[in-house]
C-alpha cells in the first residue's frame, strides 16, 4: 500500500539525516579525508532531496474512500512500478526487503549518488584504518620513566658526560629500544633505589620473625634469648646485594635483548633475501626493494630494519648507499650488516644486484640447514638433561628424605615439610630452565 511505501521513505530519510549528522561531526585529519567527507555529505543531501520530491506524488495517491488498485502494490523481490511517475528501488542494506519510492526520472541520478556516497565512505573507512595502524606504532611516555628522570636526570647526564655506559648506549641502539640512554640510566638508578628500600623491609621482617615449614610458616623471635648482633649480621648482607643484583640485571638486559634480536633477524634473513632477489630480478629501483620489505608483515624484525633505511632516505635525505651503511653500523646482526654492506658495494661498483642476492640467498639457506641440524641435536641433549634433573632427581630426593625421616637420621621432617621442599626444588629448577631457554632462545 501507498502508506507502507511512505513509511519506508520516511525511515530512509531519518537514516540519511542521522548519517549526515555523523559526517558533519566527523573529525578531519587531512585534505584527502576532507574531500571524501564533502563528497559523502553532498551525495547524502542529494539522496534526501530526491526522496523528498517523491513524497507529494505518493500523498496524492492516498485515498480513504476506496481501496487502492493492484498497480500500486509493492513487489518486495524486485523494483516495481507504483505509478507512471513513481518506481520502487531495492536498497543494499543489512535489513532484508529495504525499499524506497522515487520519481522514475530520478532513478539514474539516485543510483549515481548512492554509488558516490558508498565509495566515499569506503575510502574514509580505509583511511581511518590506516591511521589507526600507524598511530598504534607509537607509544605514550611511560609514567615510571618520567618519574625516574625526575629524580636522576642530572645524575644520569653527568655519568654520560664522563663517558660512562658507552657499551650500554650501543646495546640500546642495536636492540631497538625506545629509550634514550639518559632515561634508561635514570630508570636503572630509580629501580635500584626502590629495591634498596624493599631489601631493608625484608631484613627487618627476617630479623623479627623466624620462618619455618609448618603453618603458620613464621613466628615472632624472642630477642631476649638470642644474640641480636649475630642475627642482624645473618641478614644484613641482603641490603647491598639486592640493589646491586637489580642494577646488574638491568644493565645486562639490553645486551641480552640485542643478542635475541640478532637471532630473530638471522632466522628471517634467508627468506627475506630470496624475496629481495625476486624483486631485484624485475629491474626495480633498488630503494623500492626495501620499501616493499618495510610494508610487508611477514618479517617483523627485518621490516623494522627496512623502515630505518626508508627513514634515512625519505626523512634525512641520504642516498641509498649512505643509508645502507648507517643502518648496517647500528644493526645487532652481523649477517644483516654483511648483506647491507654487500648491497652498497654492489650498487657502488655497478654490479648485478640480482645475481649477488641469488648467491647470498644460497649461502644463507645452506647455513640455515646446518643450524637446524645442530639445533635438533642440542634439543635432544637438553631434553635428556631436563628429564634427568626435573623428573628423576626429585623422586630420588623424596625417597632419601622419607628414609632419613623414618630412620631418624639427620633431619627429621614431616610429610608436609618434605612435600613443600620437593615442590619448591622442582619449581626453582623449572624456573632456571625457563630462564635458560629464554636467554638462549634460537629459532633454528
Amino acid at each position: 500500500m501507498i502508506l507502507d511505501i511512505l513509511k519506508l521513505n520516511v525511515i530512509q530519510e531519518k537514516k540519511l539525516v542521522k548519517e549526515l549528522e555523523e559526517l558533519l561531526n566527523h573529525p578531519i585529519l587531512n585534505d584527502k579525508e576532507s574531500i571524501l567527507v564533502r563528497n559523502a555529505i553532498k551525495s547524502k543531501t542529494n539522496q534526501l532531496r530526491i526522496i523528498n520530491d517523491s513524497i507529494p506524488l505518493l500523498i496524492k495517491k492516498v485515498s480513504l474512500a476506496k481501496s487502492l488498485p493492484e498497480q500500486f502494490a509493492v513487489e518486495k523481490t524486485a523494483p516495481a512500478s507504483v505509478d507512471k511517475e513513481i518506481i520502487t528501488l531495492n536498497l543494499p542494506s543489512e535489513d532484508s526487503n529495504k525499499l524506497i519510492a522515487i520519481r522514475k526520472r530520478d532513478k539514474g541520478k539516485y543510483l549515481e549518488e548512492l554509488y558516490i556516497s558508498e565509495s566515499s565512505l569506503s575510502g574514509l573507512k580505509k583511511s581511518r584504518n590506516v591511521k589507526k595502524e600507524v598511530i598504534a606504532q607509537y607509544k605514550t611516555p611511560s609514567a615510571y620513566v618520567t618519574l625516574s628522570n625526575k629524580f636522576f636526570f642530572n645524575t644520569s647526564r653527568k655519568m654520560i658526560e664522563q663517558n660512562y655506559f658507552k657499551d650500554l648506549g650501543k646495546s640500546l641502539e642495536k636492540g631497538n629500544f625506545v629509550f634514550l640512554l639518559q632515561s634508561y640510566i635514570s630508570t636503572i638508578l630509580f629501580t635500584a633505589l626502590i629495591s634498596f628500600f624493599i631489601s631493608m623491609f625484608v631484613v627487618l621482617f627476617l630479623f623479627f620473625f623466624e620462618l619455618n615449614l609448618s603453618p603458620p610458616f613464621f613466628a615472632f623471635v624472642n630477642l631476649s634469648q638470642i644474640d641480636i648482633l649475630m642475627r642482624l649480621l645473618k641478614f644484613i648482607w641482603i641490603i647491598p646485594i639486592v640493589p646491586l643484583a637489580v642494577f646488574l640485571i638491568m644493565y645486562i638486559y639490553p645486551s641480552s635483548e640485542k643478542s635475541s634480536l640478532a637471532q630473530k633477524i638471522n632466522y628471517e634473513l634467508p627468506f627475506v633475501v630470496i624475496q629481495m632477489s625476486a624483486i631485484a630480478g624485475a629491474d626495480i629501483e633498488p630503494s623500492n626493494i626495501f620499501r616493499i620489505i618495510s610494508i610487508s608483515k611477514e618479517y617483523p624484525c627485518i621490516r623494522k630494519e627496512a623502515k630505518k633505511i626508508m627513514n634515512q632516505i625519505n626523512i634525512y635525505g641520504y642516498d641509498l648507499i649512505t643509508a645502507l651503511k648507517n643502518v648496517a653500523a647500528a644493526s645487532s646482526s652481523e649477517s644483516w650488516t654483511d648483506l647491507l654492506n654487500g648491497i652498497s658495494t654492489t650498487l657502488k661498483s655497478g654490479g648485478d644486484l640480482s645475481k649477488y642476492l641469488n648467491k647470498k640467498a644460497e649461502s644463507l639457506l645452506f647455513e640455515y640447514r646446518l643450524k637446524r641440524e645442530k639445533a635438533i641435536k642440542s634439543s635432544e641433549t637438553f631434553m635428556d638433561i631436563y628429564i634427568s634433573v626435573v623428573i628423576a632427581a626429585p623422586m630420588l630426593m623424596m625417597l632419601l628424605l622419607i628414609m632419613m625421616s623414618i630412620s631418624q637420621i639427620g633431619l627429621a621432617l614431616s610429610v608436609p615439610a618434605i612435600t613443600i621442599i620437593i615442590v619448591g626444588v622442582v619449581s626453582v629448577i623449572n624456573l632456571l630452565f625457563l630462564m635458560f631457554l629464554h636467554l638462549n632462545q634460537k629459532k633454528f
